[in-house]
C-alpha cells in the first residue's frame, strides 16, 4: 500500500507542476489527497465496478472511466485544499466535467508508467 501512495504522490505531484488545472493549498494536502484516492481506488472501486458489472458489459468497459472519473471528483469533495478547475486547452475552455476526464485519463497513464519503473 506505501508503494502504491507513493506513486500516487509522485503522479499528483507532476499533474499538480505541469497543469495550473490541479492544486494543493500545501504539500500535506498532496499526501492526504494521495492517501484517499489510494483507499478509494483499493477499496471503492472494485465495489463500484462489481456493482456495475452489467454496465460494464454493455458498454465494453468505458463505464470503468467513468467510475475513476467518479472516484477522482469524490477525493476533490473529500480533501479540502485539492481542487480540480476548468482547464483550457488550445482556446478552449474545458468545464469540470471534461478537465476531470483528461486528469483522470493523465493520472492513469503516468500511474502506470510509475507503477513498471519503481
Amino acid at each position: 500500500m506505501f508503494k502504491s501512495v507513493l506513486i500516487t504522490v509522485i503522479t499528483l505531484a507532476i499533474l499538480a507542476w505541469v497543469l495550473p488545472a490541479v492544486g494543493f493549498s500545501s504539500f500535506v494536502t498532496l499526501i492526504i489527497a494521495s492517501i484517499v484516492l489510494t483507499i478509494l481506488y483499493t477499496l471503492v472501486r472494485p465495489v463500484l465496478k462489481i456493482l456495475f458489472l452489467p454496465v460494464n458489459v454493455i458498454t465494453l468497459g468505458l463505464f470503468s472511466g467513468i467510475i475513476n472519473i467518479f472516484l477522482l471528483w469524490l477525493s476533490t469533495y473529500l480533501v479540502p485544499g485539492f481542487h480540480i478547475q476548468n482547464m483550457v486547452i488550445y482556446g478552449t475552455e474545458l468545464n469540470q466535467f471534461w478537465s476531470l476526464i483528461f486528469i483522470s485519463f493523465l493520472i492513469s497513464f503516468i500511474h502506470s508508467l510509475l507503477k513498471k519503473l519503481l
